[in-house]
């Protein structure tokens, strides 16, 4: 792990070598995740087939359409029900999920359609319901989320959900923007007494849910990213499968702006030591702030966005990693005084004309999302100290990962174009200056060999002397 110390003497500059190639890594293993998670599963195309072949239609629901209050029966079909959701590929339930309907186009005479529905409102009270022995093996937890989601319109709905923001309070009244895709299970149904308790009225609809989207009042809040993604996101190791909906739903929203619009929300470069000490847990409570970072990018790579979903989510086949070196202060890392420190930018393209590959060193600023602390291991090396050579192994690093859309290039281009023209122009005065030296040497050469024959001419044929 990184260790951030006081330097104690001297000071010496570093640069990180043979650095991992994190978003790459990142393409690989999210998609053999998907890949996995697909085959154990192998749904049908169609929503329909799907609820049929695992008997959670609406013949399989009937139990919750009974009147009257919530029983074992019901649990227990509620919780097939959302274990079944729950193991469906997000990018299949997100196909699924485009064809749903708003909550209040739902007839009052038949409310359990085996179709999905969409309401959107304000979240205002989570409570848990604990589960059987048996219920448990099934949804693979020992308790299920109620979420009180009370719509535009001021109609009440409880969520059975898989998946609930960890931030939100539990048991207490509060109020967030959140939006819900789900499977209608009941109309006008009593939900679990906990929620009755602490919500009011009853709820006028059941849904079960994948879960809950949570849309908070901040910049990528406000471009569509649903903050619950980012409870799967592990800080301080590499990119892994718990990061692929959360990492994507960054970049296409990135992708949902402007680079102008980002940068003001971001404001002017600022200090990187707590995004890359692992001391301060900057992520915890800052993960998805506007940032902004200037530093030299060494390394550019294109990185191939293989899945079909992902590639029509992103509107684009390919994004960009870059390893951007940012000043720091004076800071000893795994032994190492540096003065500068590389953080992960993943953007969606760059400038035109901006260089790239594995050697290069082009100044560049990026605004963009923080997304998480990433962790890699060092390259085994060498290196020559007061004691003598020795080797360091199983180090590792840690450092910010940002997402964001193109990074600003700034070439020195301009100063360069003056420097070659200053130098094209004392070039040209220097060979006027030799031409006229050259010219004048010739001529003083001529005018001295004409002045020699002359003299020679007046000489007497013969000199007598005494």
């Amino acid at each position: 792990m990184t260790s951030f110390t006081p330097p104690s003497s001297g000071r010496r500059r570093h640069e990180a070598r043979g650095l991992l190639t994190p978003c790459l890594l990142a393409a690989v293993v999210l998609a053999a995740a998907a890949g996995r998670t697909a085959a154990q599963e192998s749904p049908a195309a169609s929503l329909g087939d799907y609820l049929a072949t695992w008997k959670i239609d609406r013949a399989g629901r009937r139990p919750l359409e009974e009147p009257g209050p919530w029983t074992a029966a019901k649990q227990q079909a509620a919780v097939r029900v959302i274990a079944r959701l729950a193991r469906v590929p997000s990018n299949l339930f997100a196909a699924w999920a485009a064809d749903a309907a708003p909550v209040s186009s739902l007839p009052a005479d038949d409310r359990v359609p085996d179709r999905l529905v969409r309401a959107t409102g304000k979240a205002t009270l989570v409570a848990s319901v604990a589960l059987s022995p048996d219920e448990a093996e099934v949804a693979g937890r020992k308790q299920i989320d109620v979420v009180r989601l009370v719509t535009d319109d001021g109609t009440a709905i409880d969520v059975l959900a898989d998946r609930v923001p960890a931030a939100w309070p539990r048991g207490r009244a509060f109020a967030e923007p959140a939006d819900v895709v789900g499977l209608p299970l009941s109309g006008g149904g009593s939900p679990p007494a906990a929620v009755v308790d602490g919500a009011g009225e009853p709820a006028a609809i059941l849904l079960a849910a994948q879960g809950v989207s949570w849309f908070p009042t901040t910049p990528l809040g406000g471009l569509g990213v649903d903050y619950g993604l980012f409870d799967s996101v592990g800080d301080g190791q590499k990119l892994v499968a718990g990061d692929t909906e959360a990492f994507y739903a960054v970049l296409a929203a990135a992708g949902r702006t402007t680079q102008e619009a980002i940068a003001a929300a971001a404001g002017p470069p600022g200090d990187i030591v707590p995004l890359i000490d692992p001391g301060q847990d900057w992520f915890r409570t800052h993960r998805g702030d506007p940032v902004t970072i200037e530093g030299v990018a060494r390394r550019a790579t294109r990185i191939a966005v293989d899945d079909p979903q992902r590639r029509l989510a992103l509107g684009a086949d390919h994004y960009w990693e870059l390893f951007v070196f940012v000043p720091t202060p004076l800071i000893k890392v795994n032994d190492r005084l540096q003065e500068d420190f590389p953080v992960v930018c993943c953007v969606r393209s760059l400038p035109p004309g901006m260089p790239s590959g594995q050697q290069m060193g082009e100044r560049v600023r990026v605004a963009g999302f923080a997304f998480k602390r990433y962790g890699y291991p060092l390259p085994d090396v060498r290196i020559s100290s007061s004691q003598g050579d020795r080797e360091q192994k199983d180090q590792r690093q840690e450092t910010a990962l940002v997402i964001g859309r193109q990074p600003v290039w700034l070439p020195a281009a301009k100063a360069t174009r003056e420097v070659d023209a200053l130098g094209w122009a004392f070039l040209g005065m220097a060979g006027l200056i030799g031409a006229a030296l050259a010219a004048t040497a010739w001529l003083f050469a001529r005018d001295s060999r004409r002045r020699e024959r002359v003299s020679r001419r007046e000489l007497p044929d013969r000199i007598d002397l005494p």
